[in-house]
C-alpha cells in the first residue's frame, strides 16, 4: 500500500504547498488546482485517497488564512468520512482522522478568506474528480 499511505501523501501535499509557494510564487488556489491535476490518479484512488487529499489542502490552505471555494465547498462531505476501504492501515486512517479533527478546528476558528474561482476552474475540478482510475 506504499502508493497510497497515508504518510506519503500528506508529505508530498505539505512539500507542494512550500515549494509551489516559496519557489514558484503560486497562490494557495493556484496550488491546490494544480496538486489536483497533477495528482489525479492518486486523488481518486480511493475514498481514502480522495478525502485524505481534501483534508489536506484544507489545512495547509487554512494555514494560508486562506481557501479556496472549489476546496471549502466540498470539504464537509470529506469530513463527514469516518469509514474507509477495508484495505487501508488502520494507523493511516488514524491519523487521516486526526487530520479531520485539526481541519474542523481551523474551519471553526473563521479566520480565513474563501476565494473565489472563475466557473471553469470549477468545471476543471469537477472534472478531474469524475475521472476514473483504471
Amino acid at each position: 500500500m506504499s502508493m497510497t499511505s497515508y504518510e506519503r501523501i500528506k508529505n508530498s501535499i505539505v512539500l507542494d504547498f512550500e515549494e509551489y509557494m516559496e519557489d514558484e510564487g503560486l497562490t494557495v488556489v493556484q496550488v491546490s488546482a494544480r496538486i489536483l491535476e497533477e495528482d489525479w490518479r492518486r486523488v481518486n484512488d480511493s475514498l481514502f485517497t480522495k478525502t485524505l487529499y481534501f483534508v489536506s489542502i484544507a489545512i495547509e490552505s487554512l494555514k494560508n488564512n486562506v481557501i479556496a471555494d472549489f476546496i471549502y465547498s466540498k470539504l464537509d462531505m470529506y469530513l463527514e468520512n469516518i469509514k474507509f476501504e477495508e484495505m487501508i492501515d488502520k494507523e493511516d486512517v488514524e491519523h487521516l482522522l486526526q487530520d479531520i479533527k485539526i481541519c474542523r478546528k481551523l474551519i471553526d476558528k473563521n479566520e480565513y478568506k474563501i476565494l473565489e474561482t472563475s466557473d471553469s476552474t470549477k468545471a476543471g475540478v469537477d472534472y478531474i474528480l469524475g475521472l476514473k482510475v483504471k
